[in-house]
């Protein structure tokens, strides 16, 4: 691919103003262009500045229109960001008339007619298969609930880090509805050191294997070791849970193909132990996709099917609050990346900083944004409420269901 490309979810003028800044157009102008209203609105990232002026002109004359900045349209040189605004039949007719033209539009116009083709297919409903179960994503967002097999993770570390009170944890999730239960053995709370995969074997391999011979639910191993996702696979695990992204274990990729599991890629910012030191991004929305993008890609190119693959944003894995706000703001826009979406912001600190309260008094803030997530595209939601989650997700889905 030669050109970044992502659809924006712009749900007000003050978002719109705002995306519109990023990419130094004007004040007036922006005022001008967010008072319009289009259905899409696509940002294409480094274009040349002739490139970014055929755009606007081809897309004024289908209906649409093009944001650039003020350089483009005082003739300067180097590269610039666009946003193109319009519907899918006038950017369909743009691609046919920018094939064949110069500067960088013709392999532009192969990355977007991608990008559209991919942008029809999720249209077209959404599904996911794991192991022999069938999820449709359209009416259904799944609830995975934690296990810590740990003694310090940040909400219930301790908990259940005696065998007989991780299975008696397990039977709970199962009873209170949820479709996956994550097994984790190492606490990845800010600050965090990691522990060795013999370590974390021993704390979760009989875990699994509890749950799976006695439950016929989904289970996630929570690890970025590439030898205890293959034990954890061998007890019973059909998701492998790395909060690394296929960073912290070159052999990850391996494993998982050749055993043809599911793999959630999450973004993270540096390693639990250092995550929190001052993470700093230019667009957090932007860099985060593009990564899970390229993490994604990879792990195709090491033979994981792309049905297999699973998103997640990391909320507090290397963000502030602001970060963290913006990217759940932003939620629905990791679905174009064409994979089912995760999140995991139960009883997290960004809760705690918006009501001043401890971890044990989030449930409340847990709950809103879980809600919040599952009608703005989330899939799968990552939580410690099992019960209360499955209950406000019912509603919030019968709601969006019932149009």
């Amino acid at each position: 691919m030669n050109f970044k490309i992502r659809s924006l979810s712009i749900k007000n003028q003050r978002e719109g103003m705002k995306e519109c800044e990023k990419i130094g157009s004007t004040s007036p102008g922006c005022g001008i262009m967010v008072r319009k209203i289009f259905p899409l609105s696509i940002k294409i990232s480094d274009l040349s500045h002739p490139a970014a002026n055929i755009l606007k002109q081809e897309m004024l004359a289908r209906g649409g229109d093009v944001i650039t900045s003020a350089d483009t349209l005082l003739g300067g040189k180097g590269k610039t960001d666009v946003i193109i605004q319009g519907n899918a039949e006038s950017i369909k007719s743009l691609i046919d008339k920018i094939d064949g033209q110069p500067f960088g539009l013709k392999e532009l116009s192969v990355d977007l007619k991608n990008y559209m083709d991919r942008l029809c297919s999720l249209e077209k409903g959404r599904q996911l298969i794991i192991d022999k179960k069938r999820f449709d994503l359209d009416k259904h967002t799944l609830i995975m609930g934690v296990l810590n097999v740990t003694p310090d993770s940040f909400y219930d570390g301790g908990y259940y880090f005696e065998k007989d009170k991780a299975y008696m944890r397990a039977d709970a999730i199962v009873s209170e509805g949820a479709d996956i239960i994550d097994v984790g053995g190492m606490s990845t709370r800010p600050g965090s050191l990691p522990v060795s995969p013999e370590e974390e074997i021993e704390r979760i391999i009989p875990v699994i294997e509890y749950i799976k011979s006695n439950y016929e639910i989904l289970i996630s191993a929570d690890t970025c070791h590439s030898r205890v996702a293959g034990r954890a696979i061998d007890a019973g695990a059909h998701i492998i849970n790395d909060i690394s992204g296929l960073s912290a274990d070159e052999e990850m990729a391996k494993i998982v193909s050749e055993r043809n599991v599911s793999l959630v890629i999450m973004h993270i910012k540096g390693t639990p132990e250092n995550m929190q030191n001052n993470p700093v991004y230019e667009d957090v929305v932007g860099e985060i996709y593009y990564y899970l993008e390229g993490k994604a890609a990879i792990a195709v190119n090491s033979g994981i099917k792309k049905d297999k693959i699973i998103v997640d944003p990391g909320i507090g894995f290397g963000k502030t609050l602001k970060h963290n706000l913006e990217i759940i703001n932003k939620i629905k826009e990791f679905r174009m990346l064409g994979y089912p979406v995760l999140m995991g912001a139960s009883r997290k600190s960004l809760i705690g900083s918006i009501l001043d309260l401890p971890v044990e008094e989030r449930l409340e803030g847990s709950l809103a944004l879980a809600v919040y997530a599952a009608i703005n595209g989330v899939d799968i939601l990552r939580v410690h409420d099992v019960k209360e989650t499955v209950r406000a997700v019912k509603v919030a889905r019968e709601v969006v269901n019932g149009f």
